[in-house]
């Protein structure tokens, strides 16, 4: 049950009469009765995860194996390795960031919201050099906010919105207008940020009912195989049973990238396991709920997308899709597209039909992501790397939250009004956007969903994956300094096969894809529009991208001789469902621009117990614990660090934004 007023008190909580807004911004976890609740944990898997990946990828997979047995074994790993990434998920999210809790010797981890950000940070500190992690924290930053977002799909839906309009035939040969479908996209992608900023609960609610009827639509799909396969339809032919019967691992695709590719594409469908990671602290109970929802939710994925193969398999002879010959180009339309055709008659409305429904799932994949990678952007926000970072890192009353409290007539209390990250779902709608204007001179806009789909897949699904999975086993290996196994919250029943297997499995795509596919290959540039080079060359250097951008940090702190000081203030409280863990409750975040000191010159006014050097002094993440007047601390009196003035301890071992642990 949450905290009576006397409880929050002795807990030291702040308020915003406490807050600085020259510096200072206090963020607080929603209200218990309000935070995401098992159900739409499973939801939000579900519907990011069922997207267009499942519509639209099959057939490439297909086409890239060359043999139904082959693509369904495919479509059995990429769901072993996307399960094994989300116990690195749990694992990692339900213990990083860590901290010592008053009464306790060990360090536990206390959840955030962040996802990879909070991993990355915590496993690779650089502890030894000036503006010690900010090196992870950018180079992993510049990435997640350029990539991490569904323009592709945008594209995609603009595309099968025409599709289903009867603006454009697929069948027709011709390209689908990239003005029409880029403007759609754009609309759509302006709709789903508007909806997340006018209300948090109603952008929930639309995630929920999308996760409801993606799953029905699959549902759908499987039992209408089955009934093309019973020969209940009187669609052109009978069911192609041979396609399971007659030569079912018999390939002419013997390229390695094909393979790999296709691998990608079947992690990249099942990936939407780490988006309520992104969203943890404002999550109930996630000790209780996140290692049972999360796994049940990928299973439901995993078998749901199985099934839908087989059916599409029931109704789509395989010859349509693989090329007879070795060298021949392979079809483009999708899969789902020809089992609608090959269930009616009348296939100009099956495609438009099918094309409708595939409208609807992508749709409801663009609201769960602009819900989640916005929260991670407002995190970023608060390391202070981004040009007025304290307005992306602020969570503001929402319209709606306005509107009740008019209602109410001023009753309700301001930390109980609906919020949202309104800067930074505004800096993910700009992101958004400018992928979809630098793919317009591609002209074809399938070819700019496909490159935009691989540059995704290949940077955020498999990159970030061997990313953290790596630093995963180097903290596992390293017991003399981390004491992992002991201090970890969650342990997983597999462990360390998770991270070793998800760690070779992104590693082997990683490096395969730059080996280049044989003609006829669904991802040879005679397909795609692009060498296949293009998309790991980028992927690779997107954490490059980070570190250019640490650089012109330092530079500009040199030459202004300002140096920004951040202060991250948690507070946590115990888990009301799980009493043993500890929840996330409010944080206080300042940013100072300090002026270094020249060297050789001296202010007067220095501190002897203190580090002189200014540019490698930083303000220590206090321990709310500490500074709340709980068990008589401090004779009973609070000590606010945050306030100007109000001593705070130092590290000289740089600007410290690292939930390491401390040597």
């Amino acid at each position: 049950m949450p905290l009576n007023s006397h409880e929050e008190a002795l807990l030291g909580n702040p308020t915003a009469a406490d807050i600085d807004y020259n510096h200072q911004r206090l963020d607080q976890a929603p209200a218990e009765r309000i935070k995401i609740g098992k159900w739409t944990l499973v939801a939000l898997i579900l519907n990011r995860t069922i997207g267009s990946g499942i519509f639209l990828t099959p057939h490439r997979i297909l086409a890239g194996t060359g043999c139904v047995g082959g693509a369904l074994l495919l479509w059995v790993i990429g769901a072993v390795i996307s399960l094994c990434g989300l116990y690195v998920w749990l694992e990692c999210g339900l213990s990083m960031p860590q901290r010592t809790v008053r009464g306790e010797t060990e360090p536990r981890g206390v959840p955030r919201s962040g996802g990879e950000k909070n991993f990355l940070e915590f496993m690779f500190p650089n502890a030894s050099a000036r503006l010690p992690h900010i090196r992870t924290t950018c180079a992993f930053s510049i990435m997640f906010i350029l990539l991490y977002n569904l323009s592709g799909n945008a594209i995609s839906f603009g595309i099968q919105v025409m599709t289903a309009s009867g603006i454009y035939d697929p069948m027709s040969g011709e390209v689908p207008d990239k003005g029409v479908a880029a403007g759609i996209a754009i609309g759509a992608l302006t709709f789903v940020v508007l909806l997340h900023m006018f209300s948090r609960r109603g952008g929930i609610l639309v995630n929920n009912a999308f996760a409801v009827t993606k799953v029905l639509l699959l549902v759908a799909i499987i039992a209408l195989g089955i009934a093309k396969a019973a020969g209940a339809f009187p669609g052109p032919g009978k069911a192609p049973l041979e396609n399971f019967t007659k030569g079912v691992f018999v390939t002419n695709r013997k390229d390695v990238t094909s393979w790999s590719n296709s691998l990608m594409l079947c992690m990249y469908s099942f990936s939407g396991f780490e988006q309520p990671f992104y969203v943890l602290a404002e999550s109930k109970s996630p000790h209780k709920n996140f290692p049972k929802y999360t796994v049940l939710a990928m299973g439901i994925a995993a078998v749901l997308f199985m099934l839908v193969n087989i059916a599409y398999l029931f109704a789509v002879p395989k010859g349509l899709v693989i090329p007879a010959g070795a060298g021949d180009i392979p079809q483009s339309i999708d899969m789902a597209t020809l089992f609608f055709e090959h269930l009616f008659d009348d296939q100009a409305h099956g495609r438009r039909a099918m094309a409708g429904l595939i409208a609807v799932s992508i749709f409801g994949n663009l609201v769960v992501m602009t819900f989640t990678a916005a929260r991670v952007k407002q995190e970023i926000a608060k390391e202070g790397i981004l040009p007025k970072s304290l307005i992306f890192a602020t969570s503001y009353t929402t319209p709606y939250g306005m509107w009740k409290k008019w209602m109410s007539r001023n009753t309700i209390l301001p930390e109980d009004l609906e919020q949202a990250p309104t800067a930074a779902f505004v800096l993910h709608w700009f992101t958004s956007i400018l992928l979809i204007l630098v793919t317009l001179p591609v002209g074809d806009p399938r070819k700019a969903y496909s490159a935009l789909v691989s540059l995704y897949s290949y940077t955020i699904v498999t990159f970030l994956g061997f990313w953290v999975s790596i630093g995963l086993l180097w903290i596992k290996l390293r017991r003399g300094r981390w004491h992992w196994q002991e201090r970890r919250r969650y342990r997983p029943w597999l462990s360390p096969a998770h991270a070793i297997i998800y760690t070779l499995a992104s590693a082997f795509v990683l490096i395969t894809a730059f080996v280049p596919p044989s003609l006829g290959s669904p991802f040879h540039s005679s397909v795609t529009g692009f060498e296949w080079y293009i998309v790991p060359v980028i992927g690779i250097s997107a954490p490059f991208w980070g570190l250019a951008w640490y650089g012109g940090l330092l530079l500009y702190q040199r030459f202004t001789d300002h140096q920004l000081v951040v202060n991250r203030t948690p507070f946590w409280m115990k888990d009301p469902d799980y009493p043993s863990e500890y929840i996330q409750q409010a944080k206080i975040i300042d940013h100072t621009w300090q002026i270094r000191p020249r060297r050789g010159l001296e202010s007067g006014f220095d501190d002897p117990a203190e580090p002189k050097d200014g540019l490698n002094t930083r303000q220590r993440e206090a321990d709310p614990f500490e500074t709340s007047s709980e068990e008589g601390g401090n004779n009973g009196q609070k000590r606010w660090p945050w306030k100007r003035g109000a001593k705070s301890t130092t590290m000289t071992d740089g600007r410290r934004l690292s939930d390491g642990f401390e040597n």
